[in-house]
């Protein structure tokens, strides 16, 4: 068909208003239509974890889509633009040419301390449904930095695994880039310096620090820029400097841009450029595993009863988890006893425990979320205004509690368990693949952990 592009121009519009600005900015302003015939539509991305991402979360509504508009089946077809073959046989000179295309020196670069610790690898990390989307961007911003997604704005709670990301993209940069500087740094410490350097009449040599000699920029908890401005106007024009120049960007922050508060609009709005994701807190299944990832890293195992305490012991911080199995190593090793759950017990019945959510709490805080009576959430009406929130409830009560299937189940009005379990995987699938969804989802955790 001729009219492809116009196809695709009606399917992408109503993309651009069911999801949010960041994703529609970072995948689908990337995407070029190619062709439309037999029933196949192809488009093109530049980046394989780009279409990987579309066939996974999108292919499906795109589809839908085009077959809307069409009145026909069509199927979508993600192509990934081949690098020219040349590529792979550079010698060894246009080797060093391209790399000096990627990053070219404006002057001569010195060797700078990354600040990296060495045991924040992509190896390490545990991957779960509550931070698959940040990992997958930033092992992209490990091997291809300053082309993929950049910036790359990593947001979410203390403890959850910003900080692990983050190194670990720098530590793949140094591996895969030996001749390029990572840096990376708290806000609060690049603050003090540019304090010391206003104090010491030393500017110039922080600026070259960060905007010459700076290939990779990780910086620690962003949000500490709220209220400082002139280390706003500071970070702005070196913000502009390292991006002009193809140069990686990495922040964390406790919170998303749009919700960041006394921070310039023109600095909020380029943190929202690149790749704006988010981590959230683990399920408990992805808590267990983090718990033997952790044994593994120490030599040792537990029962799974002790890895379960634990798991329910510590909900929402990565960190404590690590604490918690740290005292009960070191109070086994003293009574020279091996680890058994009444020891952890015994061990941690003083550990701060994350705050306990409940099936109650879970119900009011969607019910009052989406306007319904909790006597509506859990009725079994069918219509879609009392389905949907009921799903997303059951969904929340599996994977923020260590209720049964059975128990939620008889908590929804003695439903079956099955009808839980079909509840969450749908809603996982369908916050995979509607942005809106995901964003409820998002929310709704939020204020079902500062409910409890």
């Amino acid at each position: 068909m001729s009219d492809y592009k116009f196809l695709w121009d009606k399917v992408i519009e109503v993309i651009r208003l069911s999801t949010s600005k960041s994703i529609f900015q970072s995948f689908f302003s990337v995407v070029h239509p190619l062709s439309f015939d037999n029933n196949k539509y192809i488009i093109q991305v530049d980046s394989p974890l780009v279409a990987d991402w579309l066939k996974q979360k999108y292919s499906k509504k795109i589809e839908a889509l085009l077959s809307d508009q069409t009145g026909e089946k069509i199927k979508l077809v993600v192509k990934v633009k081949s690098e020219p073959q040349k590529i792979e046989t550079l010698s060894v000179s246009e080797l060093e040419k391209e790399n000096s295309r990627l990053f070219p020196p404006q002057k001569k670069k010195v060797s700078i301390s990354s600040n990296l610790n060495p045991n924040f690898t992509f190896n390490n990390f545990i991957v779960g449904g509550s931070n698959q989307m940040a990992h997958a961007a930033a092992f992209a911003s490990g091997q291809n930095p300053g082309h993929v997604y950049n910036p790359l704005f990593i947001y979410g709670g203390v403890g959850l695994g910003k900080t692990h990301l983050m190194q670990a993209i720098g530590n793949a940069n140094l591996i895969h880039h030996k001749d390029i500087n990572v840096h990376y740094i708290s806000c609060e410490r690049f603050i003090n310096q540019f304090i010391e350097g206003i104090q010491n009449n030393s500017l110039t040599k922080f600026r070259n620090l960060y905007r010459e000699n700076t290939d990779v920029l990780l910086i620690d908890d962003i949000q500490f820029l709220s209220n400082k401005e002139a280390m706003q106007e500071e970070f702005f024009h070196t913000f502009d400097s390292l991006l002009n120049a193809g140069k990686q960007i990495v922040m964390t922050c406790d919170k998303s841009p749009n919700e960041l508060e006394n921070i310039e609009e023109r600095l909020v709005n380029r943190f929202e450029w690149g790749m704006v994701v988010d981590i959230q807190s683990p399920n408990f299944e992805t808590r267990v595993a983090i718990i033997n990832k952790k044994l593994e890293h120490f030599g040792k195992c537990f029962d799974d009863d002790v890895c379960y305490y634990l798991a329910n012991k510590v909900r929402n911080d990565v960190r404590k988890i690590e604490g918690a199995i740290i005292k009960l190593l070191g109070f086994a090793s003293v009574q020279n006893k091996p680890v058994t759950l009444e020891m952890a017990k015994e061990c941690l019945r003083d550990y701060i425990v994350s705050p306990a959510v409940t099936l109650e709490s879970i119900q009011k805080t969607v019910a009052d979320f989406f306007n319904i009576r909790i006597n509506e959430l859990c009725s079994s009406k069918r219509s879609r205004n009392i389905s949907h929130p009921r799903q997303i409830a059951m969904f929340f009560c599996r994977t923020l509690t260590n209720s049964s299937l059975n128990e939620i189940a008889q908590s929804f009005g003695g439903k079956d368990h099955t009808t839980v379990l079909y509840a969450c995987r749908k809603i996982d699938n369908e916050r995979m693949e509607n942005e809106l969804v995901n964003q409820e989802i998002i929310t709704l955790n939020k204020r079902i952990v500062e409910n409890s």
